[in-house]
């Protein structure tokens, strides 16, 4: 266990490529993972490889209404709340910006 113990990371794209490497890295380092990807048999490829420090959920962070979908569920876990908050801003201001 390492420097990331108690700690629960969201990873965007995490069911493959450099998501799922990162989702590797901190699980390696003690945290629990929340992972998303849009296609539902590589999230469940990648979370039955990661193990039950990762959790899937299927979705698309350019779209809002996954976004509240992740935020429903973690909601009362304050990083995580602040990470979806920061995303769901963030994808308001780039649409703002089309």
């Amino acid at each position: 266990m390492g420097n990331l113990n108690n700690k629960i990371a969201v990873i965007t794209g995490g069911s493959t490529g450099i998501g799922l490497a990162t989702a590797q890295r901190f699980i390696a380092d003690g945290a629990q993972v929340v992972i998303t990807g849009r296609n539902k048999e590589a999230l469940e490829l990648a979370v039955a490889e990661l193990g039950d420090r990762a959790t899937g959920i299927r979705g698309d962070v350019a779209n809002l209404d996954d976004l509240d979908r992740l935020f429903a569920r973690y909601k009362n876990n304050s990083a995580v709340s602040m990470c979806c908050l920061l995303t769901q801003e963030l994808h308001h201001l780039f649409r703002s910006k089309r």
